[in-house]
């Protein structure tokens, strides 16, 4: 049976923030998918060659704190490290006492001529309209991003 989500993510204005919806047939696809949302809000992931490998691993009690943290991360990344994320992710989320997620990521350091920029700096996540729900047979996870 074929997945029947809308996209792979959704990009909606709001005020001085951005919403994102991304989807996905499994959860992990979802978080994905919003991951490469976030990049592509401020340069084009498909530009980003998978170069360099990058763990990662966060943890919250819930879905929604999962991913907060996650998005969280990833802003970390890109700010501090000026780590550009490619679309290639690799990652999974176990649930035990509470979520994890454990991730490669595949990027290469930030160059705004070969990665470009679209004018909008994300400068925090935030947990207004934070959602995650599964939709028959595909799930989508929204969040907003202060910029």
């Amino acid at each position: 049976m074929t997945c029947r989500k809308p996209a792979d993510y959704k990009r909606g204005e709001h005020t001085a923030d951005v919403l994102i919806q991304a989807y996905g047939c499994t959860l992990e696809e979802a978080f994905k998918n919003a991951a490469i949302a976030l990049g592509d809000l401020t340069y084009f992931t498909q530009r980003v060659q998978p170069r360099v490998e990058r763990k990662v691993a966060v943890e919250y009690d819930d879905l929604e704190g999962l991913l907060f943290s996650w998005i969280d991360e990833l802003l970390y990344l890109f700010d501090a490290e000026k780590f550009a994320l490619s679309r290639r992710i690799e990652l999974s989320i176990k649930k035990g006492e509470g979520y994890r997620i454990d991730a490669l990521l595949y990027g290469e350091p930030y160059d705004q001529v070969k990665h470009g920029f679209t004018g909008l700096i994300v400068k925090a996540m935030t947990f207004h309209m934070l959602e995650i729900k599964q939709i028959d047979d595909y799930w989508v996870v929204q969040y907003v991003v202060d910029i």
